[in-house]
């Protein structure tokens, strides 16, 4: 029910974009619509993203457990499997496991479908603040790192002006003791 109301609700948001784009883009308040459309398509595409993901990277877990649980049965002396050779077994089912998982087609399909909606999500939630920002006149990500990047840049100037002359008093002196040396 709730997965039919959600499939509902983008068509809907689908339809408003396609609507919007009659609109004029000089508009402030549409342009702003806009993305927070664009933001609310973006996090409906997260969720089935993460259920995916979980979904398939919860499987060799439960593998790992099955083949666990049939090295423990077969053990005919359960008091002389201790807990090292226990977690040893473990270890090793369930480092099998994993490494098969992470290196399956499945995974790295879910993995990267993953990053890709988190990285559209954070892309449009950018957008969205950036443009709150500027209709509150608040300073945006962006006017932040083009002041950190003047300032590393004005540190490195400094640095260097104040070690020019200290290099040319050293060489300096490096240069009367070789004199003195020589004579």
């Amino acid at each position: 029910m709730l997965l039919r109301m959600t499939e509902i609700w983008r068509n809907n948001m689908e339809q408003a974009g396609e609507v919007e784009k009659l609109w004029s883009n000089s508009m402030p308040m549409w342009n702003l619509d806009r993305q927070v459309y664009a933001l609310m398509l973006a996090w409906m595409d997260v969720g089935p993203r993460i259920a995916a993901y979980h979904a398939i990277a919860s499987m060799p877990w439960n593998k790992a457990y099955e083949r666990y649980s049939a090295t423990l049965a077969d053990t005919e002396d359960a008091n002389g499997f201790g807990w090292r050779k226990a977690f040893g077994a473990w270890r090793a089912i369930a480092d099998e496991e994993l490494i098969s998982n992470f290196r399956s087609q499945d995974f790295l399909v879910a993995q990267r479908e993953l990053l890709r909606a988190a990285l559209d999500l954070r892309t449009r939630q950018q957008e969205m603040a950036d443009s709150v920002g500027k209709l509150f006149g608040v300073p945006t990500q962006q006017d932040f790192d083009e002041l950190t990047r003047q300032i590393t840049e004005f540190r490195r100037e400094l640095r260097a002006s104040t070690r020019a002359p200290r290099n040319a008093a050293e060489g300096a002196a490096a240069s009367d003791n070789k004199a003195r040396d020589e004579s």
